[in-house]
């Protein structure tokens, strides 16, 4: 099969997207000497998984090679408002905190028909933000490759 047969037989399935998030205002309570105030903490976060996947036909009949790429991330930013009884005592008007947007995994697979019953798959991926699961410690890029033949009876 040439270039340009490859391509001109080259499908792309329906892209597999799923995203939710959503928006949070809480009333934070704070005492203070001359009685209660309240500051408002605002959060937007959205997290979710957006995949590509394709397939063309192999050298086994029937049996089309299938490939894909995939990223999942999400996203947080917030602001708390402090009130005026509470900035005489020092306090900013406003603070803000979150990452942003960060990508949690990027990943891709390929699998590749040997014969009717058997094929070659291929998947790796990586995090490039991974952080100790116990401490929080950023421990920097981790990275998965694997491999698997598969037999079907």
């Amino acid at each position: 099969m040439d270039i340009k047969s490859f391509f001109s037989n080259l499908k792309m399935k329906a892209p597999q997207v799923d995203i939710s998030g959503g928006r949070s205002v809480n009333e934070i309570p704070i005492y203070i000497p001359t009685g209660k105030t309240e500051a408002i903490r605002t959060k937007n976060r959205a997290s979710g998984d957006i995949d590509v996947n394709f397939a063309t036909p192999s050298m086994v009949e029937g049996q089309p090679t299938v490939f894909g790429m995939g990223g999942s991330g999400n996203f947080m930013e917030g602001q708390v408002d402090y009130p005026q009884e509470l900035q005489v005592y020092g306090a900013p008007e406003s603070q803000k905190f979150g990452q942003g947007l960060t990508v949690d995994q990027l990943r891709a697979y390929l699998g590749i028909p040997i014969t009717e019953n058997t094929s070659l798959n291929i998947q790796g991926q990586i995090n490039p933000y991974y952080f100790d699961p116990v401490d929080g410690t950023p421990l920097g890029k981790e990275k998965n490759i694997g491999a698997n033949i598969e037999y079907r009876f």
